[in-house]
């Protein structure tokens, strides 16, 4: 019985033991839970996004319709060869001036030569037989029908004569019109017969371009429109054309309307044939509106939007006013308890807030886009940086070249994982996670 009683006691006094350590354990958690609680956390790094912002400017914006031509000849002419034989002489080359008229080659024109001595003779023995039967019609001892006769063959031979010199005449190959020779296709030896090119002549003074607009702007072509040229073989400098002519009819092929514009003189001298052309066509120009550089534009769910900036309203950091309640007079006296919170950048730079805005745009050329409705001219624009950001992001301005030069001091390694870690906060479709640390 006392060993019963022994070993009951000795039962109850473990697990009273046990108890208590449960208990001490619980409260050792709940006071070190407390303790982390009321540790201050480490104050969240705000992510300050870089980016270029300027305001809007004024000036004038175009239409334009764009296309490729090349530069053609209005005055343009094949010459051909209209009589048969050998070249025996080439006197002008490709790229030589030649005036209307002027002798380009000679064909061998002995044959013909020939040919026109025996006519020659044949229109004197002609005349003489004519005189003779007109003097025997006078003297009565002929008839009518002979003199008639000879008078037929004598006509026919003067025009066997005339037929003949005209055919010597087109031995001799001549410029029809002023301009250049652009080919020549025919050499000294060479058998050449009726009907052959041997040579190309344009008149530099006719140079023209034709484009080909789809009908629906025919509305919108007019004479006297300005267009823009450039011309491949002259490099990056632009001339001016004018609308000289429109084709009233549309092309049924095509669907376009044929417009040829015309260059001024000093301009026509500097083309050459054929040379390769861009083209931009001026439809129509909006003057003094409000411009906004291309690249500043974010397009979302075919909308149009641009990120405006202003001065970010600087708000008390949190836990700020607690640690100003514990403070010392003595501090409180040295900052007021309303006191904003100090940015995490530098002092020297001003931080600002970025918000979406969505625009209508009007008309835009290579560079500018006209922006109707949505902003201001005092309206500071983000033109770099900006798909990077949402609504409410705290940015701050600066340039490409001062983000380089802050660099300048890294090393690779050190440049790459700022790199990554920026990508990583500023992903437009990342939530920017800050780490709490406890003491």
């Amino acid at each position: 019985m006392y060993k019963w009683i022994c070993v009951v006691g000795i039962v109850c006094l473990l697990l009273m033991g046990a108890g208590c350590g449960v208990q001490t354990s619980s409260a050792a958690r709940d006071e070190e839970k407390s303790a982390q609680t009321d540790s201050p956390r480490t104050e969240e790094k705000e992510v300050v996004i870089p980016i270029q912002a300027e305001l809007p400017r004024r000036g004038d914006v175009s239409s334009h319709f764009e296309t490729t031509t090349r530069v053609d000849a209005e005055n343009r002419v094949q010459v051909v060869a209209e009589g048969v034989g050998e070249c025996i002489k080439v006197m002008t080359q490709e790229g030589d001036r030649v005036k209307a008229g002027q002798i380009l080659a000679e064909i061998n024109k002995a044959e013909a030569l020939a040919t026109i001595g025996q006519t020659e003779v044949h229109v004197r023995q002609s005349k003489t037989a004519l005189d003779i039967a007109e003097k025997s019609l006078a003297e009565g001892i002929g008839a009518k029908a002979e003199r008639d006769n000879a008078q037929f063959a004598y006509e026919q031979a003067l025009a066997t004569l005339n037929m003949q010199k005209v055919n010597l005449e087109r031995l001799t190959i001549r410029a029809p019109i002023n301009g250049v020779v652009t080919r020549k296709n025919i050499q000294e030896g060479q058998v050449v017969g009726a009907g052959v090119p041997v040579f190309s002549i344009v008149d530099p003074a006719s140079f023209m371009l034709t484009i080909s607009p789809p009908e629906k702007e025919l509305a919108r072509l007019k004479l006297g429109q300005v267009a823009k040229v450039k011309v491949d073989a002259l490099g990056d400098e632009e001339f001016e054309a004018t609308v000289r002519r429109v084709n009233p009819g549309v092309d049924p092929l095509t669907g376009t309307v044929k417009v040829t514009l015309d260059f001024d003189p000093a301009t026509r001298e500097k083309l050459r044939e054929a040379a390769f052309c861009r083209v931009r066509l001026v439809m129509e120009t909006h003057e003094n509106v409000l411009l906004v550089p291309k690249d500043a534009l974010v397009e979302e769910n075919a909308r149009k939007y641009v990120f405006l900036v202003e001065p970010a309203k600087k708000e008390a950091a949190p836990g700020k006013e607690e640690a100003s309640a514990g403070a010392s007079p003595a501090s409180a006296t040295d900052k007021p308890a309303d006191s904003p919170a100090e940015p995490s950048v530098p002092a020297a730079e001003l931080v600002y807030t970025a918000s979406r805005v969505e625009v209508q745009t009007g008309l835009e050329d290579v560079t500018s886009v006209e922006i109707v409705s949505g902003v201001s001219d005092k309206s500071l624009i983000v033109t770099l940086g900006q798909h990077t950001l949402k609504s409410g992001s705290h940015v701050r301005i600066t340039n490409a070249s001062d983000e380089i030069l802050s660099k300048a001091g890294l090393t690779a390694d050190e440049a790459l994982k700022i790199a990554e870690e920026k990508r990583a906060n500023e992903g437009p479709q990342e939530s920017r996670t800050t780490h709490k640390h406890f003491r």
